[in-house]
C-alpha cells in the first residue's frame, strides 16, 4: 500500500481558481441499482445587513486567521420605533424586501450626496489655497520690484 502512495500519479489535477465553496462527494442511486459519484459544491451564503447596523459576526476560521480591525463608528442610526416590530411581523416577504431595497437606495443616495459635498469642499479649499499662493507670489514680485527700483534710483542721482 505504501508503495502505491509513494508513486507519482500520471494524471494531473485540474487547474482552477480557489472559490469560496466547500466541495464534497455524493452518490446518486438510480432505481435500477446503478450508482454515480458526483462532486457537489456548497456555496456560502452572503449576509447583507442594513446600512448603519453592526456587521454580522465573522466566521470562526476567519476570526482566528487575522484579528478584525476596529470598525469605524457609522452615522448614528435613527432610534428604532416600538410600533415598527409589529409592522415588520405583519409584512410579507415581498413588502419587506421592497422596503429594504428602498432603504438601501436611500442610503446609497445619501452616501453619494455626502461624497459630493466632501468633493466640493475639497475643491473650494484648493481654490482658496491657489488664491493665497497667487497673492503671495504677487507680493513677492512687488517686493522684488520695489527693491530693484530703490537700487536703480540712487545710481542716477549720484552721477548728477
Amino acid at each position: 500500500m505504501s508503495d502505491e502512495q509513494d508513486k507519482p500519479t500520471l494524471t494531473r489535477k485540474p487547474l482552477g481558481l480557489k472559490r469560496t465553496v466547500e466541495a464534497g462527494q455524493v452518490q446518486q442511486q438510480f432505481s435500477h441499482g446503478r450508482r454515480n459519484t458526483v462532486v457537489v459544491e456548497v456555496k456560502r451564503r452572503r449576509v447583507i445587513g442594513r446600512p448603519g447596523e453592526a456587521a454580522p459576526a465573522p466566521e470562526v476560521e476567519e476570526a482566528k486567521a487575522a484579528p478584525a480591525p476596529a470598525p469605524k463608528p457609522a452615522a448614528p442610526a435613527p432610534a428604532p420605533k416600538p410600533a415598527a416590530s409589529k409592522v415588520d411581523s405583519l409584512m410579507t416577504r415581498q413588502e419587506r424586501q421592497a422596503q429594504l431595497l428602498r432603504e438601501a437606495e436611500e442610503a446609497r443616495l445619501a452616501a453619494l450626496e455626502d461624497a459630493r459635498h466632501r468633493e466640493e469642499a475639497a475643491r473650494a479649499r484648493a481654490i482658496e489655497e491657489e488664491k493665497a499662493r497667487a497673492e503671495a507670489r504677487e507680493e513677492k514680485a512687488k517686493a522684488a520690484e520695489a527693491v530693484e527700483t530703490t537700487e536703480a534710483a540712487p545710481a542716477p542721482a549720484e552721477e548728477a
